[in-house]
C-alpha cells in the first residue's frame, strides 16, 4: 500500500466545555500527541493526512518550535543529569509513581528510570552508569520483561498546554499554507458547530470566572480558544476542497470555484443478489465502470467470486494504486475493502446507499 494511506491520523479535539471537570482523565491526549509528533518531525515530501473535527482548530496549543524545544532525546552512550531529568519530566507533566501503570508516568529506581511516553506504544527502561546512558530498552508493563533495545528516544510532553505563558497557536498553524489542502465536509455547517462550541465554552468560562471570584473554585490550567471568524478566516488562505449539497451554503468559506456532482438512489436490494447482478448488467451495457465496497477482504474477494458467476467480469484488489494510468475498461467491476478512488471524470459506483454518478462541471462562482 502507498505510504500515503500509511500515515493517515486521526486528531480527537479536546472537549473544550468540560475540559476543567477532569484533565488527568482526559485519555484521547496520547492519540493527540501522537499526531503532533507526527506533523513536527514530518520529513519534507513525506505526506501526512489528519483527520479531525472543526472544533479543533478553536483549541490553542504549544507551537511546533516549542515542543521540538521542550521535548527530549536520550540516546545510548550520552550523557544525562537523573536530577534534571526528574524535575524536566515533572514540568512536561508527567507523574511519578512507584511503578508505572500507564502513559504519562514514570518512576525512578536508584539509576534506573522508566518513562511511559504519550507517543509511544511501551514504556522504556533506562539504565545509568553515573551520569551515561548504558540502555535503552522498551518493555511489558505487566511482566516487567524488555521487549526491544533500542539506540534512542525521543519523549514529548505528556500535555499540550504543560505550563503557563506558553506560546500558543491553531492546530490549524502545523500545516504549512504552501503544502496542505483541506477538504471540508458540508462547510456551512462546519461553521455553525464551531460557532456553538465556541458560544458554550465562553458561557461557561464566564460561570468560572464568577466562581472564582466567590472564591468556590480555582483554575490552574491555561486554555486558549480562538473564535470561528478568525480560524475561517486563516483556512479561505488555504488551498481547499468542499462538498456540499447547496453550493450557495458555504458561511464564512470563501468560494473560487464550483463543480457539481448529481447523485442518485440506489435500490435497497434486500439481501436480494440477483437484483443487484440486473442493475450491474445494465450499468455494464451502459458503459461505466463500477467500484464495489465491501467492509472486509474476505466478503471482498467472495463478492467478485459471486459477479463472475453470474457472467460479470470482477475482480478484487487491496491495491489502490491498480490500473493507475491504464487505458479507461468500461464495463469492468472492481470489489474493494474500506477505501475507493475515483479515476475518471464519470463513473457509476455503488457505495452501499446510494450510487455516485459524477460528471465535472465547471462555472465560475463569485466568492462568497
Amino acid at each position: 500500500m502507498p505510504s500515503i494511506y500509511r500515515c493517515v491520523y486521526l486528531y480527537p479535539a479536546r472537549d473544550l466545555l468540560f475540559y476543567y471537570a477532569d484533565i488527568k482523565g482526559n485519555l484521547l491526549t496520547d492519540r493527540r500527541m501522537e499526531v503532533l509528533r507526527a506533523l513536527i518531525e514530518k520529513k519534507d515530501g513525506e505526506p501526512v493526512t489528519v483527520i479531525t473535527t472543526m472544533d479543533a482548530f478553536l483549541d490553542g496549543l504549544a507551537s511546533p518550535a516549542e515542543i521540538s524545544r521542550q521535548r527530549i532525546c536520550l540516546a545510548g552512550g550520552g550523557t544525562v543529569d537523573l536530577a534534571d531529568l526528574e524535575i524536566k519530566l515533572a514540568e512536561m507533566k508527567y507523574e511519578r509513581v512507584v511503578q508505572i501503570e500507564g502513559p504519562g508516568q514514570f518512576a525512578v529506581r536508584g539509576g534506573i528510570i522508566d518513562i511511559y511516553p504519550l507517543t509511544e506504544e511501551l514504556p522504556v527502561r533506562i539504565e545509568l552508569w553515573d551520569d551515561e546512558v548504558d540502555s535503552i530498552r522498551s518493555f511489558d508493563v505487566e511482566s516487567q520483561r524488555s521487549v526491544e533495545n533500542l539506540e534512542e528516544i525521543t519523549i514529548y510532553p505528556a500535555s499540550e498546554n504543560w505550563k503557563t505563558g506558553l506560546e500558543t497557536v491553531s492546530f490549524l498553524d502545523y500545516f504549512p499554507k504552501d503544502k496542505t489542502v483541506l477538504f471540508l465536509d458540508e462547510p456551512k455547517r462546519l461553521q455553525e458547530m464551531s460557532e456553538e462550541t465556541e458560544q458554550e465554552y465562553f458561557r461557561s468560562r464566564e460561570n468560572r470566572e464568577k466562581e472564582n471570584e466567590e472564591g468556590r473554585r480555582s483554575e490552574n490550567e491555561p486554555l486558549t480558544v480562538y473564535q470561528t471568524n478568525d480560524i475561517i478566516g486563516k483556512m479561505n488562505t488555504y488551498c481547499g476542497i468542499a462538498a456540499t449539497t447547496l453550493e450557495s451554503k458555504c458561511g464564512l468559506f470563501k468560494v473560487r470555484r464550483t463543480y457539481s456532482i448529481q447523485a442518485k438512489g440506489v435500490n435497497p436490494y434486500n439481501s436480494s443478489f440477483e437484483l443487484l447482478t440486473r442493475d450491474m448488467k445494465r450499468l455494464k451495457r451502459s458503459g461505466y465502470r463500477v467500484v464495489l465496497l465491501s467492509g472486509s477482504r474476505t466478503r471482498a474477494k467472495r463478492l467478485a467470486e459471486d459477479l463472475r458467476d453470474y457472467d460479470l467480469s470482477s475482480f478484487y484488489s487491496d491495491d489502490l494504486e491498480r490500473n493507475r494510468g491504464a487505458r479507461r475498461d468500461h464495463g469492468q467491476l472492481r470489489v474493494r475493502r474500506r477505501r475507493v478512488r475515483v479515476p475518471d471524470a464519470e463513473v457509476h459506483g455503488h457505495l452501499r446507499d446510494g450510487y455516485l454518478r459524477a460528471k465535472e462541471k465547471e462555472k465560475k462562482a463569485p466568492e462568497i
